[in-house]
């Protein structure tokens, strides 16, 4: 049974309104100051309920005012009111139970209560009573209550382990002989010792094959595994290939489930039925009770880090569980996070790697190609070009990455100069050609999108390009060839995500041009050629992490290729071929990059202090009021230096480098000390004045140990 909630969402009238608001609270009157913040609201998280949308601006407007502004809102016509079904959460099924003897039945009377007494007996003396009110219709509900006061049935309830129907891509049962190197890191995860492992391997070194032996061995004793992902998008992969290898003997917990497939696994797991758990970061949470090994592969991603709620890495998490339950933590990645290659070789972490792949194929080449002096339209280089038609003359197939989705990340018109801007974020719409859409990816506002200026009616430029322009682009090089294109616009509807992997596996499509989501865990040995396109804007983001995920995506994404049979190439269009990173990348020479590299980046954070040389804290302030923001920030960091104590540093507060999102101005202080210890008790001690610092309308958060400074 289920029962309906009130949500709203914006209507055509709303966006237009909000594109039209001003950016400045204090340009507003005190209603238009809350219609807007509640307008917002709604258009960045549609379908929320009045208890939900309170919830999230509880630090700005109380309850009664946010029911207020949304009759004020419907009355307008600015947003659209839907009753909304919930179904149970609920995994518990009531049944019935035929228990009279044969001389009782025989003496029964009464059409309806025969007619359930048949239903029973035709489905050997028990059923779920949904399925006997559906079979016999709801009026039988009364001639079962009268069958229980005979005595003749009971009642009761049954869990529902059906197992959700969760996505998963079909794997191969091989047959596995480790190498010397799998091995030996077989025979030290075996030990069971309650270590954190640093599994270092290249792309293609058997990395899964070696957590699945290892949790084979923890399941021998009786024990549990929990295999983590990075992203939803990868849990059907890893499934498929857990699912040839143990059977059902698998649960998925992730938020892609629905909140009842979540439910019945949960159950599943707990109730002992399964030893295996997989999926992102709350799969950690696994109520196992005999836990035996935590895998976290690609432990090196962002993903990992909870931003908002309750802020967490499941990869440090994970270590800590492992400290509770007394078993072993492998974090395993071709391109480890600087932090853990630091505690490998501080000894914190054992360090097993694995040097060379499963297959005797090596890691492929890359080749720089140096896009300067070409028209900045110029997707596809001509060396780019002619490299991938001579691989798909040979029957074989490619990915190319551009890791920005849409088709444009901004328009503007010649004539007038028109541009279009998020009204909430202050930053461009992205065009989405495909839904004539301008978006923005932050909050969700979007505009119709017409290839002419309104005001002046020229046609506008579309600046800059996506993986929706890129597919253009190939499908004119390449008209003879199938493409298919996998970003978040792609795999938003369920079994999206399967179909286009599960095309380009049997050769349906010989191109496949995408995000991130490309770059990690697949493994096609059909693909020869990898082109990473348009990698400068990772590299450019004004952030200290940009140069290591940068070098992560190029090294994961090569490791794509040459898979097979066949030897693979790698080539990466740059417009600054001769950065230190995209020079170490392109000497095959090199067989320890990865090493040189770390050691380059860990001097640099050091000069400047970076983690994972120092320890970092980021105050993130927010409110819509520019000016009481402002204030705040500084009275914050004014006690905080008042407080300080022998090495923290305090810097700041300076705007965000995204200085408003969602509405509110955003600003920031960075806390940083090289001492972990005595920076836990100094935080410890100002908690109290960071907790009181949320006050008058601005939002004060702590991101420990941030993952960016955006």
């Amino acid at each position: 049974k289920g029962r309906s909630t009130r949500v709203f969402t914006a209507s055509e009238l709303g966006v237009d309104t909000l594109a039209e608001t001003s950016n400045n609270d204090e340009d507003l009157t005190q209603l238009e100051s809350y219609e807007t913040t509640v307008l917002r609201e709604i258009i960045a998280r549609p379908n929320l309920s009045i208890k939900g949308l309170a919830k999230r601006l509880s630090e700005e407007l109380d309850q009664v005012i946010v029911e207020r502004t949304i009759a004020r809102l419907l009355e307008k016509k600015q947003i659209c009111a839907e009753d909304k079904l919930n179904m149970s959460r609920t995994s518990m099924i009531k049944t019935v139970k035929l228990i009279g003897t044969e001389i009782q039945l025989a003496d029964l009377r009464g059409a309806r209560m025969k007619a359930a007494l048949g239903a029973l007996q035709a489905a050997g003396g028990e059923m779920d009573v949904d399925d006997i009110k559906a079979a016999e219709g709801p009026t039988i509900a009364a001639a079962l209550k009268r069958l229980e006061k005979k005595g003749l049935v009971s009642f009761g309830i049954r869990e529902n382990r059906s197992g959700a129907q969760f996505e998963s891509l079909p794997g191969q049962k091989q047959a596995f002989t480790p190498n010397d190197q799998q091995q030996n890191a077989l025979d030290e995860l075996n030990k069971g010792d309650s270590h954190t492992y640093l599994l270092h391997g290249v792309t293609g070194a058997g990395k899964t094959e070696v957590y699945l032996q290892a949790a084979a061995n923890v399941l021998a004793q009786g024990k549990q595994a929990i295999i983590l992902v990075p992203e939803i998008a990868l849990t059907p992969l890893l499934i498929g290939r857990v699912k040839a290898r143990f059977g059902e003997n698998v649960a998925a917990l992730h938020s892609g489930l629905l909140s009842s497939q979540r439910v019945q696994e949960w159950r599943r797991i707990r109730s002992g039925e399964v030893q295996i758990a997989v999926g992102a970061r709350s799969a950690l949470f696994a109520p196992f009770d005999n836990l035996g090994l935590i895998v976290v592969d690609e432990e090196h991603d962002d993903s990992y880090k909870q931003g908002d709620g309750v802020r967490y890495n499941a990869r440090d998490l994970a270590i800590v569980r492992g400290k509770m339950c007394g078993c072993p933590v492998v974090l395993g990645s071709a391109t480890p996070s600087l932090e853990s290659w630091t505690n490998a070789h501080e000894g914190k972490y054992k360090l097993l790697v694995l040097s060379k792949r499963a297959t005797p194929r090596p890691v492929p080449k890359i080749e720089l190609i140096d896009m300067r002096g070409l028209p900045p339209n110029q997707i596809i280089a001509a060396q780019t070009t002619a490299t991938l038609r001579a691989a798909f003359d040979r029957g074989e197939q490619a990915v190319v990455l551009f890791n920005r989705r849409g088709y444009a990340p901004s328009i503007a018109c010649p004539g007038c100069g028109a541009t279009f801007k998020c009204p909430s974020c202050d930053v461009n719409l992205v065009l989405h050609q495909r839904s004539h859409k301008l978006s923005c990816h932050y909050c969700g506002f979007y505009r119709n999108y017409s290839p002419d200026c309104k005001a002046c009616g020229t046609p506008f430029d579309i600046v800059g390009y996506g993986t929706e322009r890129v597919e253009e682009a190939l499908k004119v090089l390449f008209p003879d060839i199938n493409i298919g294109r996998m970003d978040a616009d792609t795999t938003a509807t369920r079994g999206a995500h399967h179909r286009i992997l599960d095309d380009f596996r049997v050769g349906k499509t010989q191109l496949l041009v995408g995000t991130q989501l490309v770059a990690k865990g697949h493994d096609f040995p059909k693909v020869t050629v990898v082109a990473v396109v348009g990698v400068d804007h990772i590299l450019n983001l004004p952030d200290f992490r940009s140069v290591e995920r940068t070098f992560a995506l190029v090294t994961q994404v090569a490791g794509r290729a040459g898979r097979g049979q066949r030897p693979g190439t790698v080539i990466l269009q740059t417009r600054h071929p001769e950065h230190a990173v995209f020079r170490l990348l392109s000497h095959p020479e090199l067989s320890n990059s990865d090493e040189i590299f770390f050691q380059q980046e860990h001097r640099q954070r050091r000069i400047l202090r970076f983690p994972p040389c120092n320890r970092m804290v980021l105050i993130k302030l927010e409110s819509v009021k520019r000016e009481k923001l402002r204030q705040n920030a500084h009275n914050l960091t004014k006690i905080l230096k008042q407080k300080r104590a022998r090495g923290i540093e305090i810097m700041g507060p300076v705007v965000a480098p995204m200085p408003i999102l969602v509405g509110r101005h955003r600003m920031q202080i960075i806390l940083r000390s090289p001492d972990l210890k005595a920076f836990r008790s100094w935080l410890q001690l100002v908690r109290p004045i960071l907790r009181s610092a949320s006050k008058d309308g601005v939002r004060v958060s702590l991101d420990v140990d941030p993952k960016h400074l955006m």
